[in-house]
């Protein structure tokens, strides 16, 4: 079971830094088995820090995730407010009946503001400004049936004057890749993770590669398993 640890640091001194962790990092539900999930969100530290909640479903369109109202699934509590020490249950239930592909959502969790949160003070000429640092971040949601599987294959192609990698996943549920990197005409792009949802493409600008025809993708899955993949560029 994986753990995510946030911090958001203030500075010069203003604030105290403020943090909390979430365990597991996402909601996975088998429909076969449930229509529930739940995570566990704690506040180690002692600034007090209150959410909002809330849920859109997730797709991918033009190579590009997209996020939408739904109304297919309920998030509990859609606010609540963490004091030092404490922690809180987050559950989502599925209204709707999956079929035999994955369905997906975002849980999104939004600081609200508050006289204990974090300010970074920044001077512009003879201005001041004081700004407000507050977390932001979206948990996945994942409805996997037994039989849904990732296929994903990578290809590239040129668009005007920059390369595009493109993830194509064939198969009827996502891939996460927790290290994702290109090397191409004598350098390295570095694009982190990144999940491809079942039957989309998700389309990563590489920028200028200089008349490069050859691209190695490198990779570590959430298994850990590493592997290189040889793209040509049309």
């Amino acid at each position: 079971m994986k753990r995510l640890i946030l911090a958001a640091l203030a500075t010069l001194g203003l604030a105290e830094a403020q943090s909390f962790s979430i365990s597991p990092t996402g909601f996975y539900l088998n429909p076969a088995n449930t229509n529930t999930a739940q995570v566990r969100v704690q506040n180690p530290g002692t600034t007090t820090m209150s959410f909002t909640v809330e849920v859109r479903r997730w797709t991918t369109e033009n190579g590009k995730h997209v996020y939408a109202p739904t109304r297919d699934v309920v998030v509990n509590p859609s606010s609540f407010t963490l004091k030092g020490g404490d922690a809180q249950v987050l559950r989502v239930g599925l209204l709707k009946k999956g079929g035999a592909a994955e369905l997906t959502y975002r849980v999104f969790l939004q600081q609200v503001p508050s006289k204990d949160s974090p300010v970074e003070t920044s001077q512009q000429g003879d201005a001041q400004m004081n700004l407000t640092k507050l977390i932001r971040m979206s948990l996945p949601v994942y409805v996997t049936p037994p039989s849904a599987s990732p296929r994903v294959s990578f290809r590239a192609h040129q668009d005007g004057t920059q390369a595009v990698l493109d993830l194509v996943n064939t198969g009827s549920a996502h891939q996460t890749y927790r290290a994702l990197s290109v090397q191409v005409g004598g350098r390295t792009v570095t694009l982190g993770s990144a999940a491809v949802l079942g039957t989309s493409t998700l389309s990563l600008p590489l920028g200028d590669v200089g008349g490069a025809k050859e691209l190695s993708v490198l990779y570590r899955d959430t298994e850990d398993r590493e592997g290189r993949v040889t793209v040509t560029l049309p």
